[in-house]
């Protein structure tokens, strides 16, 4: 598989089209046929979490196997709004290679890095400025909104850390500042705890959103981190399984 060459590469990928052509052309399938972008995209987002959980389960088979899910409900969707109309497959390459070369100005560009950290802080900053570019156009909102509500609330809090952080860094960023913020909140909640109080679902919300602050300015997904720890906790047998 690792040794085929490009153009058969491209022939796997015009074969996933061609099945897409005939599932939703004539006879075809009676349900793919009624599907519409506001039905399929669910499917997309089940697939995604799939496709993540057989990456992190360092399963090649089966992550091939997911990630071949979800190449064919991407594919799925652009060829519904290609039947509308509205935009086609080349329309999505152009708009994902335009904004990979400018998120990577180090390697199409004449920018200089020194670190894989470094890469990391350039893009927040462009994409940063690019939403804020959009939400000064369309004056609407700010530069966090664009950042999904439906995304798992570790990664959304990361996201939008990580947006903020490009606005304020001094802020966001300093870990003794931020360490001593969370030291005082997990102190007081505990104490709370404690005496007997029950504090109210914000606090925990508080003290969360700043432990995966931490986590960020340590270079760490939060997410990947819970689900690491969870991993291992199952391995141990400590999930009563």
């Amino acid at each position: 598989m690792m040794g085929e060459e490009p153009r058969s590469r491209w022939n796997g990928v015009r074969k996933i089209w061609e099945i897409i052509d005939q599932l939703r052309g004539e006879p075809g399938c009676p349900w793919d046929k009624k599907q519409t972008p506001a039905s399929v995209q669910t499917y997309l987002v089940e697939e995604a979490h799939e496709a993540a959980a057989a990456v992190r389960a360092g399963d090649p088979e089966e992550a091939a196997e997911e990630l071949g899910d979800v190449l064919f409900m991407v594919l799925f969707l652009i060829h519904l709004y290609e039947e509308e109309s509205r935009f086609g497959l080349e329309d999505v390459c152009e708009l994902i290679n335009t904004k990979m070369i400018r998120r990577h100005p180090h390697v199409f560009g004449d920018t200089s890095v020194e670190s894989a950290q470094q890469v990391r802080d350039n893009w927040e900053k462009i994409k940063a400025a690019e939403k804020q570019a959009a939400a000064k156009k369309t004056g609407e909102g700010n530069a966090t909104d664009s950042i999904p509500a439906s995304l798992p609330a570790l990664i959304r809090a990361y996201r939008i850390q990580s947006r903020l952080a490009q606005q304020n860094g001094d802020a966001w960023n300093s870990m003794e500042s931020q360490a001593h913020d969370f030291l005082k909140s997990s102190q007081d909640l505990a104490q709370d705890l404690l005496d007997g109080t029950s504090p109210a679902a914000a606090r925990f919300g508080e003290l969360l959103f700043q432990l995966v602050n931490l986590a960020r300015i340590q270079g760490l997904r939060s997410e990947d981190c819970l689900h690491n720890h969870l991993n291992e906790l199952t391995r141990k047998g400590g999930c009563g399984e």
